[in-house]
């Protein structure tokens, strides 16, 4: 029982411990933001995966660098087209390339990245960052 106790004692630590990658984000907060993504554009819903990214938002579309929420809602079949939407839904947490600007799905369709709330860092979210239809 106590070689038990130890074991699940270190398991736990280990768990609270995780650190975070060079786009800020631990492995948890990175599954957890994908799965919610996935869900949002699986029932393509619009306001739902307004509200997983951060405004202004990045796009490389013609005539267009940045959008605000209500734009992004009005042009959400220009931006997760069937070529993104297959991207988002392939991908897999344990697949995505990460590095200091974020994480990418796909070949680049989305990053995603830690943005800090605070200017300590101490509290964060994790945001869609640009998309790239």
């Amino acid at each position: 029982m106590r070689y038990f106790l130890a074991v699940f004692a270190l398991v736990t630590t280990f768990a609270q411990a995780e650190s975070t990658g060079p786009d800020g984000m631990t492995h948890a907060q990175l599954s957890e933001f994908l799965k919610s993504l996935q869900t949002a554009v699986a029932n393509d819903d619009a306001a739902s995966v307004a509200k997983l990214s951060r405004f202004p938002l990045r796009v490389n579309l013609p005539n267009k660098k940045t959008l605000q929420a209500q734009q992004f809602i009005t042009q959400y079949p220009k931006l997760i087209t069937a070529k993104v939407k297959t991207a988002v839904l392939a991908q897999t947490a344990e697949t995505l390339f990460r590095n200091s600007n974020g994480a990418m799905i796909g070949n680049g369709e989305i990053w995603f990245s830690g943005i800090c709330l605070n200017k300590q860092c101490t509290k964060q979210t994790t945001k869609i960052i640009s998309i790239n239809p």
